[in-house]
Parts: structure tokens; C-alpha cells; sequence
């Protein structure tokens, strides 16, 4: 078990590392505003990917981060108590309010 654990965290920090730094290339960001929320969308380093990042309003404090897969032109689309960030079949979004681990993740580097 020892043996495992010291192959997987390795890897797994390396994983996270890559995709630390990959989000820090987020460029070319546009905001839109919505009641108590901003909606923000960048492109990654080689537009091959998106970057969604939910604030709240009042605080600017960063909500919730989603990095997705987009050949289409991104769209942020607000609803009721969602809010779409995903132009494409699946539709992606984030609710409104932000769940726990939205806001969890939204805390990590």
C-alpha cells in the first residue's frame, strides 16, 4: 500500500500542477453581470478550452471555476437559479446559488 501511495500522490500532484498552470493562461476574459453574480469566460492558452469563473457581486469573491471543452463561441445565458456557460449540446451550467464543492474548488489555486 506504501508502495502505491508514494507512485499516485507524485502523479497526482503533478496532474493538478499541470492543470494549475494551465488556468493561469486564462486570457482574453469577458465579464457579464446578472442580479447578485458576474459571469466570466476566458479563453485558455491554446483555444482549445474555456475557463468559467462565477463571482458574486457585492464581494468579488470567486464562486465557483469550470474549465470545459468549446469549439463554439462561448455564451454565459442566465436563468431563474442557473446559469449556462456551455453554448453546446450539453448545456453546461452551474446552479444558482453555487453548491458547497462549487465553492470549495473555487477556493484551490
Amino acid at each position: 500500500m506504501k508502495m502505491l501511495a508514494y507512485v499516485l500522490v507524485p502523479i497526482l500532484l503533478l496532474w493538478y500542477g499541470g492543470g494549475m498552470y494551465y488556468r493561469s493562461t486564462a486570457h482574453e476574459c469577458e465579464r457579464e453581470a446578472e442580479g447578485d453574480y458576474i459571469g466570466e469566460h476566458c479563453y485558455m492558452a491554446f483555444r482549445d478550452s474555456s475557463l468559467f469563473r462565477l463571482y458574486d457581486a457585492k464581494t468579488g469573491e470567486k464562486i465557483a471555476e469550470r474549465m470545459f471543452m468549446e469549439i463554439a463561441e462561448p455564451r454565459i445565458a442566465w436563468g431563474d437559479d442557473i446559469v449556462y456557460y456551455s453554448p453546446g449540446e450539453d448545456k453546461d451550467y452551474v446552479p444558482l446559488p453555487p453548491t458547497w464543492i462549487d465553492r470549495l474548488r473555487a477556493k484551490l489555486p
